[in-house]
């Protein structure tokens, strides 16, 4: 679904109407309308649903100003940064700052902007009865305005990827707004009342004088060079053009285009820069009692279906997982009582029964070193090298074997024979056995009745077998 933002404009001869479809392409491509308000008792709401061809969709933003400006406008400095705390603050400061009672009026504040200690942020006032009137089309059609802006901060937020830095110049039928933006934010701005300028040819060349006038003047208070101006408003018009470039004024352009790539009118550029502010975070009269409810109506609807679906689903998985980890449970038992049957089968003088499957694991471990011993498991056990030494040794030969000492991996046989050869010849015939992988005479001697030969030899036990 395209999420469309739409800026509107209501004078008392007519209703614009700018449509942006959001999306990633740049430039920005709108859809411009204007419809003659023919009576006073005109259902304005209504008409803005025939330009709109159908009533918003959830995703859609609408946004519009306040036409006529009957509060304050303050910047103020705080020392802490919390939200809550800026909120609470903000009305007691005006409070004590302006000169008149704002107990009837609401108060809407610009994001704060981060100072070395603290924070500075935008507060403006209106009256509860002028954003009354302002949202009366809207609330008795029921569409869902969201922003409920304040010219020219509301067009400055819109336009801030587009123009950052200079003068932004709003002129309309009876008033002339200067702002002067700096990193997209309006540091000051100049009002000027037109409704009493010449109708004449030279209406023109009047309101480029005051520009001229009004930018030096804002340039002189911020210490600042003559800046770009971008001018926006039904007034503007090609003469005024030419008049501000012979006060060697700077114009800026806005990239800006209809659907048929065009230019847009200067009279729709305003409600474009509505537009783009309408997904914005800015100044905002839509507060307290004039909070959008229609919204929160559908919101809350869909909050409570995605509730009782979320519901649903954990449910639906408790139950799954508790179904499931019975299942296993019962198969788990059904191990359980099988394992217990197999071990008071295998070892029945066993009394006590703490871990089944360590204890089977520790008498098969016992079960095999007894093998070993007594050389059931064909490995190179004491009894398996016994009876290897003594199949090996030859039958003429005359041996006593007086020690026989067995390591896992090696054997040193201590014995006595009547000659050198008799040695050598029980180490030819016992590397010829494959449990020894390495057989070597470590000392042969003659005793003194010089009959019997003492002699010691030491063999490696392995699998490799008959090494010379």
């Amino acid at each position: 679904m395209t999420k469309q933002m739409v800026g509107i404009e209501i004078t008392s001869q007519c209703v614009r109407m700018a449509i942006f479809a959001k999306t990633k392409e740049q430039p920005y491509k709108f859809t411009t309308l204007e419809r003659a308000i023919d009576t006073s008792d005109s259902d304005i709401g209504q008409l803005i649903v025939e330009m709109l061809g159908a009533r918003p969709g959830f995703a859609d933003r609408l946004c519009c100003t306040l036409p006529n400006m009957d509060g304050f406008v303050r910047q103020l400095n705080f020392p802490f940064t919390d939200q809550r705390k800026i909120d609470a603050a903000v009305r007691i400061e005006l409070a004590a700052k302006l000169p008149v009672d704002i107990s009837q009026h609401i108060i809407a504040t610009s994001p704060p902007v981060a100072l070395e200690q603290g924070v500075m942020i935008t507060a403006a006032t209106a009256t509860q009865h002028s954003i009354a009137t302002a949202l009366r089309p809207y609330d008795e059609e029921q569409l869902p305005l969201h922003i409920l802006g304040l010219s020219p901060y509301t067009e400055a937020c819109g336009l801030h990827s587009l123009f950052s830095d200079g003068f932004l110049v709003q002129i309309h039928e009876q008033q002339l707004i200067i702002s002067l933006l700096q990193n997209s934010k309006v540091t000051n701005f100049a009002l000027h009342n037109l409704a009493n300028t010449d109708e004449d040819g030279i209406i023109d060349d009047t309101i480029a004088n005051i520009i001229n006038t009004k930018t030096a003047l804002l340039c002189r208070s911020a210490r600042l060079e003559q800046q770009p101006l971008c001018l926006i408003g039904n007034k503007v018009t090609a003469d005024l053009k030419v008049a501000l470039k012979q006060h060697d004024l700077v114009l800026f352009e806005l990239p800006l285009r209809d659907k048929d790539n065009k230019e847009i009118d200067p009279a729709f550029l305003p409600i474009c820069a509505r537009a783009l502010a309408a997904d914005q975070t800015t100044l905002n009269f839509r507060r307290g009692p004039f909070t959008l409810k229609s919204e929160w109506t559908a919101l809350k609807k869909h909050l409570y279906t995605g509730g009782a679906l979320l519901l649903f689903a954990l449910l639906l998985l408790g139950g799954t997982a508790i179904h499931t980890y019975q299942h296993k449970s019962k198969i788990a038992e059904d191990y359980r009582h099988q394992i217990t049957q197999v071990f008071r089968q295998t070892l029945p003088d066993s009394k006590v029964i703490v871990d089944i499957p360590l204890q089977l694991k520790a008498a098969l471990q016992q079960l095999k070193q007894t093998g070993q011993l007594v050389g059931l498991d064909k490995s190179t056990s004491a009894l398996a090298v016994l009876l290897e030494v003594s199949t090996h040794t030859p039958k003429n030969l005359k041996v006593d074997i007086q020690k026989f000492n067995y390591e896992p991996q090696a054997l040193t046989l201590y014995g006595v024979t009547n000659s050198f050869d008799s040695v050598n010849q029980l180490a030819g015939e016992l590397r010829k056995t494959p449990i020894f992988s390495e057989v070597r005479i470590a000392d042969a001697k003659m005793g003194l009745d010089g009959k019997n030969v003492t002699f010691r030899l030491q063999l490696a036990i392995g699998q490799q077998g008959g090494q010379q």
